[in-house]
């Protein structure tokens, strides 16, 4: 590379600060572009506030204490391999959608919370709230322990969503039992209301 065109690029990522959000984003997909970096949204990494970052309501991966010590000594240790998975910003606030535990423990960490300067790698997911919420369980499903009682409130959430049996076990991965099982959670008179259930699931 020419060393004057070098020194531009490295003036003008100097000046960041100075440029508009909506101008970091341009300036973002015009480096990917010319670096032939893959469409993908990982490719469109941002470093944001945490305070920014906003908790969902529908998490259903509980992880127990032990593996919470070990994220974070590797986040310590390692640093932050993996950016938090977030909605399209509204009313100046991110929606968490995969990363939970990696979000709580840096906000406890004084130590990464110095290191990092208060902010956290994300990468944007612009997705209506159930997509959101059918992303949380894609992300997490096969990584952690979900709670029966918070996964029926996502199925219940679905299903009251317009989305039948069908659409919810292909999305989350599950089988026609389970969709039933959790389907319980909204009591057994609706149990069996979604007219796309048959034996031919199984």
């Amino acid at each position: 590379m020419d060393k004057n065109i070098k020194q531009d690029i490295l003036d003008i990522l100097k000046k960041s600060q100075e440029i508009t959000k909506e101008g970091k984003t341009v300036l973002i997909d015009q480096i990917s572009e010319i670096f032939d970096q893959y469409k993908e949204p990982v490719s469109k990494l941002l470093w944001v506030p945490i305070n920014t970052i906003l908790p969902n309501g529908y998490n259903p991966n509980k992880m127990a204490t032990p593996e919470k010590h070990l994220l974070l000594r590797s986040m310590l240790d390692h640093g932050i391999t993996l950016p938090l998975v977030v909605s399209a910003k509204q009313q100046q606030h991110y929606m968490l959608i995969d990363g939970y535990h990696r979000w709580n423990l840096i906000k406890k960490s004084k130590v990464l919370q110095h290191r990092l300067d208060h902010k956290v790698p994300v990468v944007i997911l612009d997705l209506p709230k159930t997509e959101r919420i059918v992303a949380t369980i894609q992300h997490n499903r096969a990584r952690g322990k979900h709670q029966i009682g918070e996964i029926g409130k996502v199925v219940k959430t679905l299903s009251a969503n317009g989305w039948s049996s069908s659409k919810i076990m292909e999305a989350l991965g599950m089988d026609a039992d389970e969709v039933l099982r959790l389907k319980q959670f909204k009591g057994l008179g609706e149990l069996y209301k979604d007219g796309d259930y048959s034996q031919s699931w199984r």
